[in-house]
Order: structure tokens, then sequence, then C-alpha cells
């Protein structure tokens, strides 16, 4: 053992000191090099001056480390810290002299501090909350600080102090306002610092550490010198709520042994694992209201961490199938909702990364996890049932696979995926598409009875299913594909707007006004789309967090051209209407995809026809010709010129300038199969 002495004030001053000199330094290079520029000067003999300024930030930041370290070793019992004169410590060996050597022994002697707190019994206005909150907000960003402060403390360590500190946020004890609002951002700070910690360590010992964590939590570790009578779930929740900061790997970790933990109660018919002993200390004070459905669920706050973690949802899913179907289509989340797991099985299946990687490894997550929701018994628009929290992800995975979604309408596909989760099929127009996921028409329905009841994703599938059907008729194509395209597009239209209504024509009764608000969505431009996505959103509403259609629909309804009748007879003409009104938006995204595609009647050289006869739905060039309008000119004419834009464009469309007979056969197939599916 070696005694150092050294002097507090003077370590400071000569951080500071070097800090200061790096500064001014860099400052005076930077005026250098930019005057060197401007005079064409050379400076090259300055090159090497970044590097020492960076040598000098390095020393500066040693010396601060290394003070900060002395004084928190220097502390007493009560948390005071010597803040000025000459101290002293004993060094066991050498003494830090590098800074990843200094910023890991801080590290350290800050995870002493919270084992201490850990293991002390609680005491109102505890001073080393204080100083421990200090130490935090000075290097709760280092990564090696906070790599050796939690590898120091552990799992079992973590969550101790996660909960010593959490007991000063005033649920179980009670403290005043500034000690809870203290707590609350020392709680903040060491989830921040968890994130920050596993995103330092090694893959396989971060995967390691989450999986520990998640088996410290039930407190079963009777050795450990943080243990107490009881679980330290809440601890768990909270660090694992949002943990969008931490690695893929953590992630993992902590969703494997969940499983196994989870299994294993079923197997032996235990009660859930995740619940704690007696009330919450702090948990309710740190989730956002919006999210209560579901924090206080540990299975369903790891699915939603899965979520924001495609790499570790996928490598989850997709490692067993048995997970997708219990998970999806089993598990209870007694305590929490359907979100988690839809937000899994959308990071899963559609991150564009992974689905380069394993397309039909990510297409198959989509087939059964969609299947598997749909099949539950509580799953639905029905009072008691859920699956609407999760409508965002579940429109996102059909918006990705929307090939999948026309070609299961247009074909009548019935039979369940079964074993065969993907599948290859030739789309109309003859492209070839392998790997993709196989929706029965069942699952489409019941997936889209949900997603039509959350504002946000019934506007997104809208979105989607414009930009879909503006593209529908791919280079290469010809006249002969564009009545195949209307056929399935008006399988599809019919077969989505039946999913999102209310039951169609059932017993005289046609007030479907989700259908409605779908066909009304239509005929809208993405601009008014994304303006109603705000208006009708609740204020501070971030996207992913779900919002109720009702309102939308309500104002559409009123909106709406033609409203549902009261009688069957008076309905079939209603039904004819809505497939009218459906199929005019439709023509003109088919107008905009045969002009891309070049198959309208006044690009044929042949014909020598011009749209100069037109006034809103064509635009002037510079050279004197005429275009047709784009979707996105369109956009921007006000109502009454977008009235008359439609006007033309259908005009256009059924006449030899556009699509002329395809275009009247397209009208017919539309409208017949759109009735088909629309009952």
């Amino acid at each position: 053992m070696t005694l150092v002495k050294v002097n507090i004030e003077n370590l400071r001053s000569a951080a500071t000191s070097l800090s200061t000199i790096a500064e001014n330094v860099e400052e005076l290079y930077d005026t250098t090099t930019s005057e060197g520029r401007d005079l064409k000067l050379s400076t090259s003999s300055l090159a090497h001056v970044p590097e020492h300024v960076e040598s000098l930030r390095k020393e500066s930041t040693f010396l601060s480390a290394k003070v900060d370290w002395i004084v928190l070793i220097n502390s007493d019992s009560e948390g005071n810290l010597p803040e000025s004169g000459e101290v002293s410590y004993e060094v066991n060996g050498e003494d830090p002299d590098t800074l990843e050597e200094m910023e890991t022994a801080l590290g350290e002697a800050i995870a002493d501090l919270g084992a201490d707190i850990a293991t002390s019994d609680f005491e109102k206005g505890d001073p080393r909350i204080e100083t421990l909150n200090k130490y935090l907000d000075t290097w709760g960003g280092n990564k090696n600080v906070n790599a050796a402060l939690f590898s120091t403390l552990g799992p079992d360590g973590t969550l101790a102090l996660t909960e010593a500190v959490g007991n000063h946020v005033g649920l179980a004890f009670n403290v005043s306002g500034s000690e809870s609002e203290l707590a609350q951002e020392t709680l903040e700070q060491l989830k921040r610092g968890l994130g920050i910690a596993t995103q330092q360590w090694e893959p396989d010992y971060a995967q390691q550490f989450g999986s520990d964590l998640v088996e410290a939590a039930q407190g079963l570790d009777y050795d450990s010198p943080y243990y107490r009578l009881g679980d330290r779930n809440e601890s768990l929740a909270y660090l694992l709520y949002n943990a969008n900061g931490t690695s893929s790997p953590f992630i993992l970790g902590a969703a494997e042994k969940m499983e196994e933990l989870q299994l294993a109660a079923n197997e032996r018919g235990l009660p859930s694992p995740w619940e704690w002993y007696g009330p919450s200390r702090f948990l309710p004070d740190m989730i956002n209201e919006t999210d209560e459905g579901w924090a206080f669920d540990i299975p369903s706050i790891i699915m939603h961490d899965l979520g924001s973690h495609p790499s570790a949802s996928y490598q989850f899913l997709s490692a067993d199938d048995s997970r997708v179907s219990y998970w999806a289509g089993q598990h209870p989340y007694t305590r929490g909702d359907l979100s988690g797991i839809a937000a899994a099985l959308d990071s899963a299946s559609t991150y564009g990364p992974i689905v380069a990687m394993d397309r039909q490894g990510t297409a198959s997550i989509a087939a059964r996890g969609l299947e598997a929701l749909a099949n539950r018994d509580d799953f639905g628009v029905e009072r008691g049932k859920q699956g609407v929290e999760g409508a965002q992800s579940l429109e996102h995975i059909l918006e990705t696979y929307m090939d999948s979604l026309v070609d299961s309408y247009a074909n009548s596909q019935t039979d369940p995926c079964g074993d065969s989760p993907t599948y290859a099929f030739s789309t109309v127009t003859g492209q070839i598409l392998t790997d993709r996921p196989y929706f029965s028409v069942g699952t489409l329905d019941s997936i889209l009875a949900v997603v039509g009841r959350d504002g946000q994703a019934l506007i997104d599938l809208r979105t989607a299913v414009n930009e879909a059907e503006a593209n529908s008729l791919p280079p290469g194509s010809d006249q002969s594909d564009i009545a195949q395209v209307a056929d399935a597009w008006g399988s599809t239209e019919g077969g989505i707007a039946n999913a999102i209504g209310t039951g169609g024509i059932n017993k005289a009764r046609s007030n479907d006004e989700y259908a409605q608000a779908w066909i009304d969505l239509a005929g809208k431009p993405a601009s008014e789309l994304t303006g109603l996505a705000k208006k009708y959103a609740p204020a501070g509403t971030a996207k992913g967090v779900g919002w109720a259609s009702d309102a939308l629909v309500n104002y559409l309804k009123e909106q709406a051209s033609q409203t549902w009748a009261n009688t069957e007879e008076k309905a079939k003409e209603e039904q004819e209407l809505m497939a009218d009104e459906a199929y005019s938006s439709f023509m003109r995204r088919l107008l905009w995809a045969a002009d891309a595609a070049g198959l309208n009647g006044y690009q044929n050289p042949d014909l020598d026809l011009t749209l100069d006869g037109y006034e809103y739905a064509v635009v002037q060039e510079p050279d004197g010709t005429y275009r047709l309008i784009t979707p996105e000119e369109y956009e921007q004419l006000n109502e009454a010129d977008r009235v008359a834009a439609d006007k033309e464009i259908r005009n256009i469309a059924t006449s030899d300038y556009g699509m002329d007979a395809a275009a009247t056969n397209a009208d017919t197939s539309f409208n017949q199969m759109f009735q088909e599916r629309y009952p």
C-alpha cells in the first residue's frame, strides 16, 4: 500500500487550465487556417495541432476524473465531500495513469457509493442521493465510467440501487417535493447510464447482463449482499421500460430469460413471476400516462423493447417458431396489452436490413404473427377485446407486404397459412415475387378491423394503398394489364372496406361509417391526409401512440357526398354508389400509373392526340405542349380546382386520350370485384 497526498484545489486548477489552453489553441488554429486558406498560404505545418489539442483535452479529463475520484473515496459515511485542502488515499499497486483506467476507477467508486445506498435502510433526506446525482450528472455520459459502474454493481446491485433511490420518490415514504424530484432525476440518470454501459460492453457480456438482470429481479439469490425478502420486479420494469438507449444484445438476453421464467411458471402452474411484492414504490411517477396500459407488465415492456430493437426482435422471434405462436397467440398479457407484441412483430418482420438478409424468415414472422393475433379469443374491436392499441404496428406490417394483401383478396385465399407461412406468386402484371408472407382473407379481415379503429393507422394505410395503386402498372405493362389491375384493386378496396367497416349490409342495416371513411379518404391527397392526422390526433400525441378514429370518422361522415340508408333495397343502391366513389379516386391513380407506363392515348405517337383541350387536369410546358398534371401538382390545387380536375381526369381516362376501352373494362371490373368483396 502506498499513501498518496494531493491538493484538491491544485488538481482542479490544473484540469481547468489544460481545458482553457485547449480551447484557446483550437480557436487560434481555426482562425489561422481559415486566414491561410483565404490568402492561399500553406498551413501544413499546423497539421498536428488538432492532435495536441485532443491530447490536452484528454489530460484535462484525466485530472477532472482523478480529483472527483479522490474526493469521492474520501467522502464520509453521510456522503459529505471534501471540496478543498489536502487529502490522501492509498494505492494498492499502481495509481491509475491512463484516462481509461481513471474513468474505470471513478465508475467503481460511484458503484461503491451506490452499493452503500442500496444496502442501507431508508433515510429521509439521505445526502448520499444528492452526491450520487451530482456524480451521475457530471459523468453520466461517459462510456467507461458507466461500464465500470454497472459492472461493479452487477445486476442485483443495479436493481437494489434503483429501488433504494426509488424509495425517495415519495410513494412508499413521506418525502418533500424537492427530494422526490431529486430521486426521479437520479432514477433517470441510472437508466440512461445503464443504456450507455450496455452499448460499451462486449455483446456477449451485455446479453448475459440482460439475462441476469431479469433473473436477479426474482430475488432468489440468498447469498447476494443486496438480498431482501421479496422481488425487485418494479426496478426491473423501470429499467426496461422504454429502454431505447440499451443495446440489442442486452434486450435479447432479457427477453430470452423472461421467456424461460414465464414458460417454467406455466409448466408448474405457478402464478405470474412478474408481479411485485407490495404497492408500487416509484414506477407510476416514472412512466408516460399513455403507456399505463402496458408499463406495469414486464412481458409487455420487453415486447416493446424488442419493437425498438429490430435485430433483437428478429433473433428472438426467428429462433423458434413456437415463440411467435406463444407470444402472439397464447400469452394472456393480463396486466398489459397487445401493443408490445405487435411492435415486436413489426420490427422483426419489416426492418429493411434484416428483410434483405432473410426475406423468408421475416415474411414468416409476419404471416404467423398476424394469424396468431387474429385467432386470439380476446382480439378484435368488440367491447372487452383488445388489439387496437397495436394497430399502427399491424398497419405497418400490411403496408410493408402490400403485394401479399392484394394477392389474398384478389384470389380469395381462405386457407390458414399453417406450415407454409411464405409463398411465391405472380402479380397481375406478371412480376414473380418470392418469399412473401401468406395472409388468409380471414386474418386480413380481423387485422384490418382493428387497424380501422386507430386514426393514424387508418390514414397510414390509406396513404400506402393510394401510393401502391398509383404505381400499379410497372414498366413493361400493356393495355391488357389495366383491367387485371382494376380487378385486383377492386377486390382489395372492397375487401378492406368490408373489413374496416362494421359488417356491411346486414339485415337491412347499412350504417357503415368506417367503410365510408375508408372510401372518402381514398379521394384525399397525401397532404390532406397528413393534415387530418394532425387535426384529429389528441394534443401531444406522438407517432406510434394510438388514438381512436371516431372523431375522424364522424368528420368524414359529415363531409361525405353520399350517406347510408336504412333499407336493404336502398342500401344496394348505396353499395353501388360506394363502389363508384371508390373507383373515381382509383381511376385518378390508375391514369397516373398508365401515364408513368406510357400507356395513355396522348402518349401514343401514332394517334396524334394532345391535352390542350383541358384546363385543370393538365399543365402547359414552356415549349407550349401540354402534359397530365402530376400527383404533387394536383395536391396544390384549391378545392374547387381539384373538383374540376377530377372531372377532367375521369374524362381523359375513359376516352381515347387516356386508356379508352381499357378504362371501361377497368370500370366494370373494379365495380364488380368491389361489390363482391363488400357484400
